[in-house]
């Protein structure tokens, strides 16, 4: 079990153990006289005593009329993963849970009088950065000064829209905003895939699941391409409402602006989109000549002292699950985000056996995959709610296909307005490697005792007869998520199937059609559990995070390369997919069996 801040709360115990194998360990080689080995463990063990001490276990104080300063380079992920030993060895990282948490606790924190907020080649999905945005606001709206100082040579849109939330704007003189309009693109294999002798055979429930179209096509489908265009269109609408606000930019203005595409420093500044030019040394000087004192602390730093201060007060509790990345049946590979029907379906049956948890939030960020774990992780969010615990969904950048079969079963689900959701319907996708293999003069034969034996071999296309008994299988399959769907947000059969047959929709369009509840971010989820929970208001509460995660000296963790966060692509600014997902989705693909999947997007 993890505490809000993202650390171990058994932590304590597992550094005392290894302080303690050193210590023994060097001990041990002083006594069987080797004291130079024996002396370097015994230092070791009270160098890792002091640094747990220093930096974990009792955070250093926050000064009164302290500058926050928050860095955010490449990547927002979700949530960084990490033990305690992270922070000794490697540069800080903020994820989207620990900027929740760290901006919230600012907003009343009466030490804290500014925020900078040193932006350098951000990259982001529509819907975090727009959640960045709010957050941002709320600090600024709470009396803290914002300051956004964009460093990079040519900040984004997504960037900007960040920038956005602050009060005060500052931007390099040297740099270039680029302030692309919203787009949308798909690659298509099928040519490239001809010529290696490769040919792949889909199967789709029903017209508008696109999901294979980048393998079996040159172009979208006329119903992708609708799917697609309505899209962006409410994505542009989320980013020119957020400019209007943040900017009093008129709408007509801001797509002028967006239509132009690059600014000089100098033309951001005349538009009104920035502030003044300039730099970071900059802004701290004049922080330190304003202010009262010359207080600077890091945003990391100081997540852990509220954090330390938080966990000691004993509060209701409301469980955290997260559920990032692929869906898959069984275990996930260690050091890899997936949505698991073992793994996270036993998190969320966890949260539920714990007594001390109110409810359940359940934070998705998904294209999809496998049926049957989609189908497992939906039957432990229903056994939470007989177990008593109201469970909330939170729906990220994508909860799309069996990213959306996870949620539809929740008491209620809340999308970011930029979020993609949707996509009810089944695909199924098979390989025929026949022509290549023959190529390269590979030939295969069979003993079988079935005229089908041999049917998901990669060497041979399936015959008719078989696509069509699969085909079969398939249409239960999306009769019954169609079913749950129905089921699960009180639609008609009528209506469930006008916005199933795989298409995708815009959180705002989601609401519309009574696939979510409310639009929102993670916040706003909280607020719900406590509703549902009976939580008073104004009385505080606690978040625990869930989370089946390796051991701390686990030898598969040992033994498994180091995992990257998930990084957005930074092409045209709209649906990209974290590129560490990629791999798999490609895997589930190709490896035959029925995906609930959203359409592969890049932007």
């Amino acid at each position: 079990m993890f505490s809000w801040k993202g650390l171990w709360i058994s932590r304590e115990a597992r550094v005392v153990g290894l302080i303690a194998v050193f210590g023994v360990l060097g001990d041990v080689m002083l006594r069987h006289h080797e004291p130079t080995l024996g002396a370097i463990l015994f230092l070791a063990a009270v160098a890792v005593a002091g640094a747990f001490w220093m930096f974990v276990v009792r955070p250093a104080r926050i000064p009164h009329d302290s500058v926050l300063m928050l860095r955010l380079a490449g990547s927002i992920p979700e949530d960084i993963r990490r033990s305690p030993f992270d922070q000794f060895f490697r540069r800080h990282t903020t994820g989207l849970r620990q900027l929740r948490y760290g901006l919230e606790a600012a907003v009343s924190d009466k030490r804290v009088r500014a925020i900078v907020v040193h932006l350098a080649a951000v990259e982001a999905g529509l819907a975090t950065a727009h959640e960045v945005h709010r957050l941002l606001r709320a600090t600024g709206a709470a009396g803290k000064r914002v300051i956004a100082v964009m460093t990079g040579d040519a900040p984004s849109l997504m960037e900007y829209l960040i920038a956005s939330g602050a009060s005060e704007i500052v931007i390099n003189p040297d740099a270039m905003l680029v302030l692309l309009g919203v787009a949308i693109a798909s690659p298509f294999l099928r040519e490239a895939l001809e010529h290696a002798g490769v040919r792949v055979q889909t199967l789709q429930w029903k017209q508008y699941k696109g999901a294979a179209e980048m393998l079996t096509r040159d172009n979208m489908s006329p119903e992708l391409r609708e799917s697609l265009e309505a899209i962006i269109q409410d994505r542009q609408k989320v980013l020119i409402d957020a400019l209007k606000e943040a900017r009093r930019l008129e709408p007509e203005r801001a797509r002028e602006l967006m239509s132009a595409g690059f600014l000089s420093a100098r033309a951001a500044r005349e538009a009104g989109l920035v502030d003044r030019e300039g730099y970071l040394q900059d802004v701290r000087q004049e922080l330190d000549v304003r202010g009262k004192g010359k207080s600077e602390i890091g945003f990391g730093r100081y997540l852990r002292r509220v954090a330390y201060l938080h966990e000691r007060g004993d509060r209701p509790r409301i469980a955290v699950v997260l559920g990032n990345g692929p869906v898959i049946a069984g275990e996930p590979p260690p050091r890899s985000e997936f949505i698991s029907g073992e793994t996270t379906a036993e998190e969320i049956n966890r949260a539920a056996r714990d007594e001390q948890n109110r409810a359940i939030v359940f934070r998705i960020n998904s294209p999809g995959g496998s049926a049957v774990g989609s189908d497992l992780v939906w039957r432990a969010v229903r056994e939470a709610q007989e177990r008593g615990k109201p469970v909330i969904v939170s729906m990220g950048e994508v909860a799309g296909s069996g990213g959306y079969y996870v949620a539809m079963g929740a008491d209620s689900i809340v999308a970011e307005p930029a979020t993609v959701t949707g996509s009810i319907g089944v695909v199924y996708m098979k390989l025929d490697l026949s022509r290549m293999l023959s190529n390269l003069g590979v030939r295969f034969d069979y003993a079988k005792t079935a005229e089908s034996g041999d049917a998901l071999s990669l060497s041979r296309a399936m015959s008719e007869a078989e696509l069509e008994q699969l085909n079969g299988a398939l249409g239960e399959v999306y009769r019954n998520f169609t079913a749950k769907v129905a089921q699960g947000r009180k639609l008609s059969a009528e209506q469930t199937e006008e916005v199933a047959r795989g298409r995708v929709w815009s959180g705002i369009a989601a609401r519309e059609r009574g696939l979510v509840d409310e639009l929102g971010g993670f916040s706003r989820a909280v607020e719900l559990a406590r509703e549902k929970a009976g939580i008073p208001p104004g009385h505080a509460h606690q978040l625990v995070l869930y989370s089946a995660r390796e051991p701390l000296f686990s030898i598969r963790n040992l033994l498994s390369p180091t995992r990257v966060p998930a990084r957005w692509d930074p092409a045209p600014e709209a649906l990209g997919l974290p590129s560490d997902w990629v791999p798999a989705l490609l895997q589930l693909l190709t490896r035959g069996g029925m995906l609930l999947l959203s359409p592969f997007l890049w932007g």
